[in-house]
C-alpha cells in the first residue's frame, strides 16, 4: 500500500486491462479530474489492447500477412518492444500468443501438458523479427498472433500520469492492478512507499519511490496447475516453455519500460541473466530484482 501522509486524496477505481486500475489524486483537485483520467485509460484500452475488438493490434492480428493503419503511438510501442526483444534475443516477444494459447491459460479445464512436437510446431509462428513496420503501416506474418498483456496497462499508466502532470498535479500514484504503478512526488510528498510479498516466504516487503515507476512481474497470481506442479504464464519464447523465475521487479522512469523489462527479465533463463542485465542496462537505466525458483535472488544496489 502507498504511504500514508497528512493530506487528502481522491481516489477511484475501476476494471480495465483485466485488473484493478486505481487513480490516487489530493483532494484538492478534484473528482471531475479523476474522472478524465479514466476516459484516457478506457480510450487507451479500445485502441491499444489486444482483447478489443477494434484495436490496433485486433486489426493487426486478424489481417495477419496484409498491412494495416496503425498511428505514432502504436509505431513507437512496437519499436520498443522489438528493441527489448533484440536485446533478450528472443526470450520476449509478444507474438507469443499461439503459445500461451497451446498451453491453456484461456481454457479452464486444462488438465494436460502439451506434447514437444506441439511446442516446435507453434514455436514456428513466434518471431517478432516478423513483425514488419512501413511508416504508419505494421504487417505481421500468416498465423502470428500479438498479445499486448505485458505492457498495454502499464502504457495507460503513462498517459495517466502525462496528463495528470499537464493538469498541474504534482502528487499522485497510478496503479494498474498491483504490478504496474508510476508516482508523482513533490515536497510535500517526497516518495510512495510500496509493499510487496516475496514469493516463496510470503514474508512482506517495501520500496519506495519517488517519480518513478515500479512493475513486478510473477507466476504466483497466474499459472496452471497440471500434475501437481505449477506451470507460470510467463513464457520463454525460444523455448517454448513457462519461466521458472518466480518474480521480477523493476524501477525504472516509466511505466511501460518497468512492465515490458519485468516480464522480459522474467523469461530469460538464469545462466543468461547477467549478460541481458547488461545489454538492456546499455539502452536503458533501470534497477531489478529476480528470484528463482529455487529461492535465489539476483539484484542490484537498489535492492
Amino acid at each position: 500500500m502507498p504511504q500514508i501522509v497528512s493530506k487528502e486524496y481522491f481516489a477511484q477505481t475501476r476494471f480495465l486491462f483485466h485488473c484493478h486500475f486505481k487513480v490516487k489524486i489530493p483532494r484538492d483537485y478534484g473528482e471531475d479530474l479523476l474522472n478524465a483520467c479514466f476516459e484516457i485509460a478506457e480510450d487507451i484500452d479500445l485502441r491499444y489492447n489486444s482483447y478489443q475488438p477494434d484495436s490496433f493490434f485486433s486489426l493487426i492480428n486478424r489481417n495477419a500477412g496484409n498491412w494495416v493503419d496503425v498511428d505514432e503511438d502504436c509505431v513507437s510501442l512496437l519499436k520498443s518492444l522489438k528493441l527489448v526483444s533484440d536485446l533478450t534475443a528472443g526470450c520476449y516477444d509478444i507474438t507469443c500468443m499461439p503459445l500461451i494459447k497451446l498451453w491453456g491459460f484461456y481454457r479452464k479445464d486444462n488438465l494436460t501438458l502439451p506434447s514437444f512436437s506441439d511446442v516446435q510446431e507453434v514455436l514456428k509462428l513466434v518471431d517478432y523479427r516478423k513483425i514488419e513496420i512501413d511508416g504508419c503501416r505494421v504487417r505481421i506474418g500468416v498465423n502470428q498472433e500479438i498479445i499486448t498483456g505485458s505492457f498495454i496497462k502499464a502504457f495507460a499508466v503513462d498517459k495517466v500520469i502525462a496528463f495528470l502532470k499537464e493538469s498541474g498535479v504534482t502528487d499522485a500514484i497510478v496503479n494498474a492492478g498491483g504490478s504496474s504503478m508510476r508516482a508523482l512526488n513533490d515536497v510535500s510528498h517526497a516518495s510512495w512507499k510500496i509493499n510487496f510479498s516475496h514469493p516463496i516466504s510470503n514474508i512482506s516487503e517495501r520500496l519506495t519511490i519517488q517519480n518513478e515507476s515500479f512493475s513486478l512481474s510473477g507466476k504466483s497470481n497466474n499459472h496452471l496447475i497440471i500434475r501437481d506442479k505449477i506451470y507460470g504464464h510467463i513464457l520463454n519464447s525460444n523455448t517454448g516453455f513457462p519461466s521458472a523465475t518466480e518474480q521480477v521487479g523493476v524501477v525504472t522512469s516509466s511505466a511501460f519500460l518497468s512492465d515490458v523489462l519485468s516480464t522480459a527479465l522474467h523469461t530469460v533463463d538464469s545462466v543468461d541473466f547477467v549478460s541481458v542485465v547488461e545489454s538492456l542496462s546499455s539502452h536503458i537505466n533501470f534497477n531489478y530484482f529476480r528470484v528463482e525458483g529455487d529461492g535465489r535472488k539476483f539484484s542490484d544496489i537498489c535492492f
